[in-house]
């Protein structure tokens, strides 16, 4: 099971989705990777199964940009809020609900999001309504009053990685981080890995030590190059005495 899937929140929605009582129009925030996996669940629980041509599913919008309104004069009709609207009307080809989804309900342009107004305070008895989005902040207030918001905030977890064990290692790392940060926002979250790593491993007098470097490492008065010298002192060369070191490299 996916960091995602066994996700509290998704979970309940799911459950709620599933005994009917997930509102009409509801709109889910939640990290762009997951907005597939989003519609593929609901649509299992939704209309018991999901294909992406299922009659009942009913997506407008693609993954990187909103959908528009929507002439049915001109081409690229299919996908647009006026699809949307026209084609939810129609009662169910299968089973007994339809699913309408739009991606990036955050990035609807005014005109869009007005001509879903009606459609999204009173959907027909029969349909759910998904707005799917990253940043409920800038969803269009006229819309935000009118669904229920569902805030998938899903924290990603980062495996503890070990310090490096040559001086190979010790270069490599080291040119990363000098390379990918001018300040030490980049060496503390490394030092609370190694942390860790030596921790999970029982190396506590390591994570000791390591752990004195990271309170080292917030002082804001030491720069990145002092504190990766001070890293390599400690850590590489095996000193002991951090304060000593400290105080003779400022």
């Amino acid at each position: 099971m996916s960091d995602f899937a066994s996700d509290v929140t998704w979970r309940e929605t799911l459950i709620s989705a599933e005994n009917g009582k997930l509102p009409q129009s509801t709109a889910i925030s939640a990290p762009l990777k997951y907005h597939q996996e989003i519609i593929e669940g609901l649509s299992r629980v939704i209309l018991g199964t999901y294909r992406p041509e299922h009659p009942d599913l009913l997506v407008i919008g693609t993954i990187e940009k909103p959908p528009v309104i929507g002439d049915p004069d001109k081409p690229n009709y299919e996908g647009t809020c006026r699809w949307l609207i026209e084609n939810i009307a129609l009662r169910p080809m299968e089973g007994s609900r339809r699913l309408g989804i739009i991606f990036n309900g955050d990035k609807l342009s005014k005109p869009a999001g007005n001509s879903l107004l009606k459609l999204t305070e009173e959907p027909p008895d029969y349909a759910n309504i998904i707005y799917l989005m990253e940043d409920s902040n800038i969803f269009l207030p006229t819309l935000r009053s009118r669904t229920s918001l569902i805030t998938i905030t899903l924290e990603e977890t980062i495996e503890p990685k070990r310090i490096p064990l040559d001086a190979e290692e010790w270069t490599a790392t080291l040119t990363n981080l000098r390379k990918s940060t001018s300040d030490k926002d980049t060496i503390t979250p490394e030092l609370e890995s190694w942390s860790e790593y030596a921790v999970n491993e029982g190396n506590i007098d390591l994570a000791e030590k390591i752990e004195k470097l990271r309170i080292i490492s917030t002082r804001k008065n030491l720069s990145a190059p002092m504190l990766s010298d001070l890293i390599i002192m400690t850590l590489m060369e095996g000193n002991t005495d951090i304060e000593y070191i400290l105080d003779d490299i400022r």
